[in-house]
């Protein structure tokens, strides 16, 4: 069985979309508050994956003896504590909408179920094409 997987630029891609959507509905149906409130949820969870990806790198330099090493134990609950914070600065002080930041937050799972749906469909496609050739 020949598995895809979703690319982290695929899913950042689509994660700003379904952002940038979800927001143009929330203006035109909620209010200003709950559209804004979407655009920081989908942009914390865009940054959110991208310092992801740098913090998987620092692990797996860790598990092959590189420089990062110590550094990468301490990055994961860094990152971790660091965005728990900014999630709550940011809904105390910016007195953003729950609902919309929400909403912005979870359009990176849809996201991740979409990018996966393709990349697996795409791998599909493959498989069928060689066993017709």
């Amino acid at each position: 069985m020949n598995w895809r997987a979703p690319s982290i630029g695929a899913i950042q891609r689509t994660t700003a979309l379904l952002t940038v959507a979800c927001a143009v509905l929330m203006l035109i149906a909620d209010s200003r508050a709950a559209a804004f409130g979407c655009l920081v949820g989908g942009a914390l969870m865009i940054g959110n994956l991208f310092v992801l990806t740098i913090v998987g790198r620092a692990i797996v330099a860790l598990a092959q003896g590189g420089g990062a090493g110590q550094i990468g134990v301490l990055l994961a609950p860094l990152k971790m504590f660091v965005f728990v914070a900014l999630v709550y600065v940011l809904v105390t002080t910016a007195h953003l909408d729950p609902a919309g930041f929400m909403v912005g937050a979870l359009t990176q799972f849809v996201a991740i179920f979409i990018e996966t749906w393709r990349a697996s469909a795409r791998g599909a496609s493959v498989r069928l094409e060689d066993q017709q050739a």
